[in-house]
């Protein structure tokens, strides 16, 4: 069953490869352009962020929304966001903030001010005696540092394909080979009959008597 299916399709291929080449000789061959992407040091600026804060106590998890330049209180700490940056689109998601940390003077711990990375599990989290933070992405509207609009990706321009082709829509029989006219296979020197492609018999002489041999009548 499966050599039948095989043979049975190889008509069909073997119309689909004389009809792309043809294709290929009448439009040319189509580039196909790279995508745009920003480099891998841009960043996009944002006008506030969101930390994940979990109390030590009883495991309890929030989210809190900051705003740039902004103070604000969770409890006994005292936040401010100075910056949050993330790459833009078409690059690995990242974010990055500038965020000031104090909490009450009896909890022993102290202040944090620096920058917290998403993708640097050491430079991720602030660990205080009774809190941790962590910064989970940016938020709010775009702001300084703008990256600008992507370039429009170009196609590169491949010359066009001129290797000569068979059109298999043009209805044409098989070519049939007419043989040669005077050929020493045919008959009366006619061009009916199977032409042979063997080279001509040729004769070979009679043998000759060995000298002094009589030969009978």
């Amino acid at each position: 069953m499966r050599i039948r299916k095989s043979v049975l399709a190889l008509p069909c291929l073997a119309g689909l490869l004389a009809v792309v080449p043809g294709a290929l000789h009448a439009e040319g061959a189509r580039g196909v352009a790279a995508p745009a992407v920003y480099p891998a040091t841009t960043w996009q600026g944002r006008s506030g962020a969101v930390l994940r804060i979990m109390r030590r106590l009883d495991s309890h998890v929030e989210l809190v929304p900051l705003r740039v330049g902004a103070d604000t209180t969770y409890g006994p700490l005292s936040l401010r966001l100075e910056r949050c940056v993330q790459k833009p689109d078409g690059l690995p998601a990242q974010t990055a903030v500038l965020l000031k940390i104090e909490e009450s003077q009896d909890s022993g711990s102290s202040p944090f001010e620096g920058w917290m990375f998403t993708d640097d599990p050491a430079l991720r989290a602030y660990a205080g005696a009774l809190y941790d933070v962590q910064v989970v992405s940016c938020d709010g509207d775009k702001v300084e540092p703008m990256v600008g609009p992507l370039p429009e990706p170009v196609p590169p321009q491949l010359p066009m394909a001129m290797a000569p082709h068979v059109e298999a829509d043009e209805g044409q029989g098989p070519t049939v080979l007419a043989p040669p006219s005077g050929g020493s296979g045919g008959q009366g020197g006619g061009s009916s009959g199977p032409t042979s492609l063997l080279p001509p018999a040729t004769s070979l002489p009679a043998p000759q008597p060995a000298p002094g041999t009589v030969t009978q009548p």
